[in-house]
């Protein structure tokens, strides 16, 4: 029997273009769209933007070009004194200037509507305002009637608020929206949840291709385990984020009963910056990379894209 297929994309800035070229590549090798083979697609921070971008028809490829097209503008390479200089704005104001990247989005998406998208999509985010998590749908369930009306940017833009990095995306309604990386930076689980809870498909019968955008050796010194705030600093967004990480693929995979299959690179601590476009091409190339392995393409040609295509969702 067909299984419901979920694509889940992590969050982590410029690294997007890791997740991009992963999928750019299984396309290239299977012949297939991903966004014809997958039921729904979850996508957070600038996993969301790709999610977006293949809800609105566009392939992989042409996300991956984005990065490569747009990434030195979004984020322009800095020297050592200018990078400091960041460091120091980023004490007192985000780091980075939203509107490059509402600009650079509105050229690949334009002024179309989250909810033209063809595919059931969410997008984690967090309400400022009311304090509490918050998901952007499209309408494939009779609940979900109000985000479908947001242009795409608007909600590539709430997703991807990374708090000291860019502002907080405010809306007409009122309402603040920051970075879904806040509380599920890898939407594995939120992927899964939504499969049971709206599509009513029994966990055994979800299969979740989760992307990740590369990841590093990670430990709590001692330093830090005995310290106050200055001694953990940034450390303690790190440790949020990969415990979260962690916690989301487990719990997926044990309720999945192993319908789990994760693809993603471990990098030497320091390789990849959340806003260092420098490395680019890099991340392209890791991630053809690792699309290409046996493991990967095994799953995806038995698993992910093979067999009949996702039936067109009823959209109310």
């Amino acid at each position: 029997m067909r299984r419901f297929r979920v694509l889940a994309l992590d969050g982590g800035g410029i690294r997007g273009a890791y997740s991009a070229s992963v999928l750019a590549a299984l396309e290239s090798a299977t012949h297939k769209r991903c966004q014809d083979y997958f039921d729904l697609i979850v996508g957070t921070s600038t996993g969301g933007i790709i999610a977006i971008g293949l809800g609105l028809g566009l392939s992989a490829a042409q996300i991956r070009d984005f990065y490569l097209q747009k990434g030195s503008v979004i984020f322009p390479s800095t020297g050592l004194s200018s990078n400091l200089l960041l460091t120091i704005r980023q004490v007192l104001k985000p780091r980075r200037s939203t509107d490059t990247l509402r600009d650079s989005l509105k050229d690949v998406f334009q002024d179309r509507l989250f909810g033209e998208s063809s595919r059931p999509l969410v997008i984690p985010t967090y309400d400022a305002v009311a304090g509490r998590i918050f998901l952007f749908k499209t309408r494939h369930h009779l609940r979900f009637q109000y985000e479908a009306g947001h242009k795409a940017v608007d909600v590539a833009l709430a997703t991807a608020a990374a708090p000291t990095y860019f502002e907080a995306k405010a809306l007409l309604s009122g309402a603040s929206f920051v970075d879904g990386g806040v509380w599920a930076n890898c939407p594995a689980l939120v992927g899964l949840t939504e499969a049971t809870a709206f599509f009513g498909v029994p966990p055994q019968d979800v299969d979740i291709l989760s992307v990740g955008t590369t990841s590093e050796p990670f430990s709590i010194g001692k330093g830090k385990r005995r310290g106050g705030v200055l001694a953990w600093n940034v450390t303690i967004v790190k440790t949020l984020m990969n415990a979260q990480a962690e916690s989301a693929l487990a719990h997926a995979w044990l309720i999945t009963n192993a319908g789990v299959h994760r693809i993603d690179s471990r990098v030497e601590s320091g390789r990849f910056g959340m806003d260092d476009a420098r490395s680019v091409t890099d991340l392209v190339a890791l991630g053809e990379g690792d699309a290409r392995k046996k493991e990967n393409l095994d799953a995806v040609n038995s698993r992910f894209l093979a067999g009949e295509s996702a039936p067109l969702s009823r959209f109310y």
